[in-house]
């Protein structure tokens, strides 16, 4: 028995051994040893089949790939095309052309750049602008010309919803000219765009004028806004005469199609003419002569051109 106990007893001392094994440890060195290996190979591969494909190319591509290695940043790359050289006008600062101790001007400073290409390059750089600068003013001239459909419509569907202004559509004077879209505000006897002897709008000439603003202010086209009056005497003693009349109409006109569509630095002129530039010359007391004239300047092939000295040599014309 007491045997027993002391074998128990033993047994219940005796330390727990846990014994941990590692395998595969011996291969980590040289586990990535063979894709160096084979990425040099592809890279090789892919050399060779690049000098295969150039030996069995034409000659144009055997001198683009020469041209490419021997001025790389000559080529875009976005579309691979080899770019076009721009003279970029750059000129040194004063005094800064010359390198130090060079008397003679010769040496090149830091600040002294040299662009320049050939001839013919140029030429037809220059005939490829003006090319497109004739293809953009011509898209630019039908756009107004459908603007001046658009406003006719809009006008009509103003007209639908309020039946009141159908008396003022005669008053809308709307014609493409040489200098562009000119769209008129002709006054009658009732004065339905401003108030009497004023250059307050009415509320009928609001509601154009948010359709003219809307529709004019998605056109990229300069703008004018010309006053005109009658030739009946201002009578007023402080000395405000239709000149200040014709002004200040333009100017109440101005404001409005700012505020309703017409971007800012699109109105390039704001001209009150009094009585100088009648309609109706036969009748200046003719209450026709009173008007607000809105000018949607057509654009001309020299504004899409850039602005380069190259250019102006060619004695490029709006034609």
């Amino acid at each position: 028995m007491a045997d027993q106990q002391g074998t128990e007893q033993h047994s219940k001392e005796q330390p727990i051994i846990i014994k941990k094994i590692k395998k595969g440890g011996h291969h980590g060195a040289h586990g990535g040893a063979w894709k160096v290996a084979y990425a040099d190979f592809v890279t090789a591969m892919m050399a060779f089949f690049i000098v295969m494909w150039i030996l069995a190319s034409s000659e144009q591509v055997k001198q683009a790939v020469t041209a490419y290695f021997k001025d790389p940043g000559a080529f875009s790359f976005i579309n691979g095309k080899r770019t076009i050289p721009v003279d970029l006008h750059l000129q040194p600062e004063s005094g800064k052309g010359k390198n130090e101790g060079d008397t003679e001007g010769k040496g090149k400073g830091k600040n002294e750049f040299v662009i320049s290409f050939n001839q013919d390059m140029r030429d037809s750089v220059v005939q490829k602008l003006i090319d497109k600068a004739k293809e953009d003013s011509t898209q630019a001239a039908q756009r107004v010309e459908r603007v001046a459909g658009e406003v006719q419509q809009f006008l009509k569907q103003l007209v639908a919803e309020k039946p009141e202004l159908q008396k003022i559509l005669d008053d809308i004077k709307i014609e493409i000219t040489d200098e562009g879209l000119r769209i008129e505000l002709i006054e009658k006897t009732d004065n339905v765009f401003f108030a009497v002897g004023s250059s307050k709008l009415t509320p009928q000439a609001i509601d154009i004028l948010k359709v003219l603003g809307n529709e004019i202010g998605k056109l990229p086209n300069n703008v004018v806004l010309e006053g005109h009056t009658d030739s009946r005497k201002y009578s007023n003693d402080a000395g405000y005469t239709n000149w200040e009349l014709s002004s200040d109409r333009a100017n109440a006109a101005r404001r409005a199609l700012m505020q309703y569509g017409l971007w800012n630095g699109q109105i390039t002129e704001v001209v009150g003419y009094a009585d100088r530039r009648l309609s109706n010359p036969q009748n200046p007391f003719d209450v026709s002569n009173r008007r607000i004239s809105i000018l949607i300047k057509q654009m001309s092939v020299n504004q899409f051109l850039p602005k380069s000295e190259n250019l102006s040599k060619q004695g490029t014309h709006n034609e």
